[in-house]
């Protein structure tokens, strides 16, 4: 199945976050998505109650990760955690039936697509994997923004 252009509007989160490299961040996650999922009853305002792993940024080998839940306002932010907008804005969406082994191929299939196509996508990483049941993941990428893109040019 091919990815699809869709637009996205703002979404509030409310998570935990970590930095570090691909690896790390790898190795950690089953700790950090079990610690999240022990915790997430504390988040007030929740909507639909799906996993988000988010890819906030990447500097070079190092990324900033987020694992949340999309809340309808902030109320109380548990300890430890954080909150965030997810910013409004067009994405590719790609929709993935199985386990969460092909999540990361397929990011990569999305980032062959985009090249195929010509779309460029955010060069800082901005991916969500949300887990809407078990085997049933929508794979989320931003596209580039050309606005910012072009300030970052011009200075």
């Amino acid at each position: 199945m091919n990815p699809k252009l869709v637009d996205v509007r703002a979404v509030t989160v409310v998570g935990f976050e970590m930095s570090g490299t691909e690896e790390e961040i790898a190795a950690m996650r089953p700790e950090w998505k079990k610690r999240f999922l022990e915790t997430a009853s504390q988040i007030p305002a929740q909507t639909d109650g799906y996993l988000m792993d988010i890819c906030l940024k990447r500097a070079g080998q190092l990324y900033t990760h987020c694992i949340a839940m999309e809340v309808s306002h902030i109320d109380i932010i548990p300890s430890g955690m954080s909150s965030l907008t997810i910013p409004a804005g067009s994405y590719a969406l790609l929709e993935l039936q199985g386990k969460t082994t092909g999540i990361k191929s397929g990011f990569r299939s999305i980032l062959a697509w985009a090249r195929e196509h010509r779309i460029r996508l955010d060069p800082n990483e901005f991916r969500i994997h949300v887990t809407v049941h078990d085997e049933h993941h929508h794979l989320y990428w931003r596209l580039a923004n050309k606005r910012s893109e072009a300030a970052e040019e011009a200075v």
